[in-house]
């Protein structure tokens, strides 16, 4: 006989008891649920590729020439977000937009940011806030803005040492062209004062060391030479050794860098490009990027050199040209070296080259089969002044098909130089020089 319905027992086929029926719902009900879910993501997977291909292209305008607030108003008017930086252009005038990037012409969808390169204007620029901060980031905000700083002044405040206290014209003022910055920075409570020692051919950390002994509480250094025997030594002082000063008195060490790594930038101001370009090759630097301008309010030539003073063995140098651009010459000096001069055809203030030695980049056959190329040295213009104050041992060796060899070992007075020529042997020979026995510059004629 057969349980009643109401007696809380299941009324089934003959060998299927409760738990297994609820254990059957229990997995349908997932698979529903888990259908359901994945549904979901590829209906909003769908939305999301519809909304992005709704996207219209956009194929950008040419809105340079175009002042700021038209550019502006036109490009968010294609759907697009701008950001602006600030440029200087002489050409151009003030407010005007001069670069943009992505280029005019390019197609992007929209909602692209394109950024635009606004002229800021040579007659009036907007002092920036420098107060709080350190020096040396007051300076560098300054020449990023390419405003003058006219003098530093240190004063005497309960301030931190080398915060930046005071500043004229004030932040937000305009600047007028030619118009500079001073600044007032912070050299701490000043105390009772002190006579300074003679610091002159000790090393850096030395000089550092007994200054503070002596109670400045403040010594920076500055590399203004190089040595090839005693690097990181100090040549001068400022203020003068034996001067009374107050212990917040800044100290400035004028040191000398190992000559075998860094290199003084040449000063090429003034100079052509052709020209700028032989000196920067032969102090063992790179040319970097080159901005030509034409203005003819300004002298011909190189007008702005970045870096300046010192750098690594290597690194490129940025000039900023004033003239047309047919004045460019060839940039790729690497199968010349360091040294050499490239006479420019038509330019007769290239230097001529000498007597019975080949013309600069150029190489001479031999009889048998050897090259006859010119090798010059000239002191300066390779970066390095002692050369030119000092006596120096000059030595070069050639490594050809004939093996490695000297061909030039000579003791030379201060400012001397050396033209002559080299015979190599063979397709890839190796140039190297040495001065004073320490590794300079190796080339590939």
């Amino acid at each position: 006989m057969l349980p009643a319905l109401g007696s809380g027992v299941c009324v089934l086929s003959r060998r299927r008891d409760c738990g297994e029926v609820r254990a059957t719902v229990a997995g349908m009900i997932r698979i529903v649920v888990l259908v359901l879910a994945a549904a979901g993501l590829v209906v909003a997977a769908a939305l999301t590729t519809a909304d992005y291909l709704s996207v219209a292209d956009v194929r950008l305008p040419d809105v340079r020439g175009v002042p700021y607030a038209d550019a502006t108003e036109r490009l968010r008017a294609d759907g697009l977000r701008v950001l602006t930086y600030p440029e200087l252009d002489a050409a151009a005038a003030p407010g005007t937009v001069v670069s943009m990037t992505p280029p005019s012409g390019s197609v992007v969808r929209g909602g692209r940011t394109v950024s635009l390169g606004v002229n800021a204007g040579a007659e009036a620029r907007q002092v920036p806030t420098l107060v709080g901060l350190p020096e040396r980031d007051a300076l560098a905000r300054a020449a990023d803005l390419a405003i003058g700083v006219e003098r530093v002044v240190y004063v005497s405040t309960d301030r931190p040492v080398g915060l930046v206290v005071a500043q004229r014209p004030e932040a937000g003022s305009l600047l007028d062209q030619g118009e500079a910055l001073t600044i007032e920075v912070s050299r701490g409570v000043d105390g009772n004062p002190i006579d300074l020692p003679d610091v002159r051919g000790m090393t850096l950390d030395e000089a550092r060391a007994l200054l503070t002994e002596a109670g400045v509480r403040r010594v920076d250094a500055v590399a203004a030479d190089l040595s090839f025997d005693r690097p990181n030594t100090v040549t001068d002082q400022r203020p003068i050794a034996g001067s009374e000063v107050m212990p917040s008195t800044p100290v400035t060490l004028v040191y000398a860098l190992e000559g075998t790594r860094v290199v003084r930038v040449p000063q090429v101001e003034g100079q052509p490009l052709w020209q700028a370009q032989l000196a920067i090759r032969a102090a063992q630097l790179a040319l970097g990027p080159v901005r030509l301008v034409d203005d003819p309010t300004r002298p011909a030539g190189v007008l702005e050199v970045r870096p300046a003073g010192y750098t690594v063995v290597g690194s490129p140098v940025a000039l900023v040209v004033n003239g047309p651009v047919q004045d460019v010459i060839q940039r790729d000096l690497d199968r010349e070296p360091f040294g050499f001069d490239r006479v420019v055809p038509g330019d007769t203030s290239a230097p001529p080259a000498e007597p019975d030695v080949p013309a600069p980049g150029t190489t001479t056959m031999q009889a048998d089969g050897s090259r006859l190329i010119p090798f010059r040295f000239d002191p300066s213009q390779v970066g390095v002044a002692s050369l030119t104050r000092e006596p120096y041992r000059l030595t070069l060796v050639v490594s050809d098909a004939e093996g490695e060899r000297t061909v030039l070992d000579r003791e030379l007075a201060a400012g001397e130089g050396v033209v002559t020529s080299i015979r190599i042997e063979g397709d890839e020979p190796l140039l190297q020089t040495f001065i004073n026995g320490s590794f300079f510059q190796a080339w590939r004629p």
